[in-house]
């Protein structure tokens, strides 16, 4: 079974037309409707949305970081001492929270 994180790109309705961007003025709202409903959602709602889908498709894979790992494995200069690593690991985490 394969869950996915609703907040990926692929899971959130895209944003098109007039909505996808904010106006400069930022008096504009987001109008969403379905037949007779409608619903309209302040600029500050439509920029978080626009933030959080950005921020969703950034990834959380850094290239950069992930070949300098890989040199320092094929040199022998990594991956030596398990419970520092472990540690390490342990206290980025604990950082980022």
């Amino acid at each position: 079974m394969k869950v996915n994180d609703p907040l990926t790109p692929q899971n959130l309705p895209p944003v098109t037309g007039p909505e996808a961007t904010r106006p400069a003025g930022g008096n504009a709202a987001r109008v969403v409707s379905a037949g007779s409903d409608a619903v309209q959602l302040s600029p500050d709602i439509v920029l978080a949305d626009q933030a959080v889908r950005l921020a969703a498709s950034a990834g959380d894979v850094r290239p950069d970081a992930v070949n300098r790992a890989r040199q320092l494995l094929e040199a022998g200069s990594a991956g030596g001492d398990l419970e520092r690593l472990a540690d390490r690991i342990i206290d980025s985490l604990l950082e980022h929270r």
